[in-house]
């Protein structure tokens, strides 16, 4: 205990004498508290604080992210969670120029817990806002990072629209942005383990899809999905290599971006990231440690990468194999002039960081009218619910 508690609890207990045991003993327990604040307050290595950085935007909307963030920040710290303060976090990022919030490197992270002594990082983007008082729409991508070694510990994407809670007769439509706000921060995070509890490692898996709801939002009923899947138009390749390969470290890059939608390939990553985090398979490094690499190399990821980016790109991170895609078409169904629901279209290859060759090619397409029953139930009206099943049948051939 500090001397200067000492020296003001005798001083006052001298004061005040005689005092009876119970009292002292109060006493005595509230100072222990009062130190072990103070040692929190200056050491802060404790693995139930969380840096809980600004939300990167791509929602289009510059209001999404101050909607978003305090309830995030609530939600975290009623499952345990302590934060750094966001005036430290702005000083932080301010001071070491990181204006991409929504992904981070390794070396950001080591800053980070050098500088905050945090263990955990908590990240993520804004990936749809749409206010209407018809139906408002959310989609938000979120993961904790570890600030020592880089690796994805949680993830989870989500999305939601007011018309996703309309009962029989139109009754439980949510009109307001804000409330939809609430609940999709509660889905979000519905499976993040409360403080104190370990991270568990996912297991490798299959999506069958054969269900109403799931990961990321609604599913196709059974009968749809698959007609849908006996018909599709399929394409992709799959490398004998895989039935041997280890539990390797990976990566996912921005994809490239040749649709209308601005941002459609920032969003792509961090939703297929949580995918294949889900997936269970690989090891999954955030993205910005891939991302502050090639920027590193003077390269992108688009069009694909030669063997000797490759190998530099794995010396200089030590990830075994890297993602990468393209977003043909990104339509969240919101203009007016089209498509009531949203449709995706993208392909992605995983290249070995060693040899550069392909190890896994897959094309995806879905339309939120793939999943229709009967008039407009079972329609997915929200884009990275969409995304989710697009991208789970691909990972469905790794």
């Amino acid at each position: 205990m500090p001397y200067a508690i000492r020296h003001v609890l005798r001083a006052t207990c001298h004061k005040l004498s005689p005092v009876p045991r119970a009292t002292r003993i109060f006493v005595w327990a509230a100072a222990v508290l009062l130190t072990s604040s103070l040692w929190y307050e200056t050491s802060g290595q404790n693995v139930n604080t969380v840096a809980l950085l600004p939300f990167e935007n791509v929602s289009g909307s510059v209001d999404s992210v101050r909607i978003i963030m305090p309830m995030i920040e609530q939600l975290v710290r009623e499952r345990g969670y302590q934060t750094v303060s966001q005036d430290k976090i702005e000083s932080f990022l301010s001071r070491n120029r990181i204006r991409n919030t929504g992904m981070m490197s390794r070396g950001q992270l080591t800053a980070l817990r050098r500088e905050f002594g945090v263990e955990l990082a908590l990240l993520g983007s804004v990936d749809l806002f749409y206010e209407s008082a018809d139906n408002p729409q959310w989609g938000i991508s979120s993961r904790i990072v570890s600030t020592s070694e880089g690796n994805v510990l949680w993830a989870e994407s989500i999305g939601r629209t007011g018309g996703d809670y309309t009962k029989m007769l139109g009754l439980g439509t949510i009109t307001s942005g804000r409330e939809l706000a609430r609940e999709v921060v509660q889905i979000l995070f519905q499976n993040l383990p409360p403080s104190g509890n370990s991270f568990a490692v996912p297991q490798e898996q299959k999506n069958t899809n054969f269900s109403f709801f799931g990961p990321g939002g609604l599913y196709c009923n059974p009968l749809s999905d698959t007609l849908f899947r006996l018909f599709r138009p399929r394409g992709g390749y799959r490398s004998p290599a895989l039935d041997s390969a280890p539990r390797w470290r990976v990566a996912v890059t921005i994809f490239e971006n040749v649709s209308e939608r601005r941002g459609a390939g920032r969003i792509l990553a961090d939703v297929f990231t949580t995918a294949l985090f889900h997936h269970g398979r690989f090891q999954i490094v955030d993205p910005g440690e891939a991302n502050e690499a090639l920027i590193a190399l003077g390269r992108t990821p688009y069009g694909g990468m030669d063997i000797a980016t490759l190998r530099d790109f794995k010396k200089r991170t030590g990830i075994d194999a890297v993602f990468m895609g393209t977003v043909y078409r990104y339509n969240e169904g919101l203009k007016r002039e089209a498509t009531t629901s949203p449709d995706i279209a993208l392909d992605i290859t995983m290249l070995d960081a060693d040899s550069g060759k392909i190890l896994w090619f897959a094309v995806g397409e879905r339309s939120g009218e793939d999943c229709q029953i009967a008039l407009d139930f079972g329609i997915i009206r929200s884009m990275v619910p969409l995304i989710r099943k697009a991208v789970g049948e691909m990972l469905e051939t790794l």
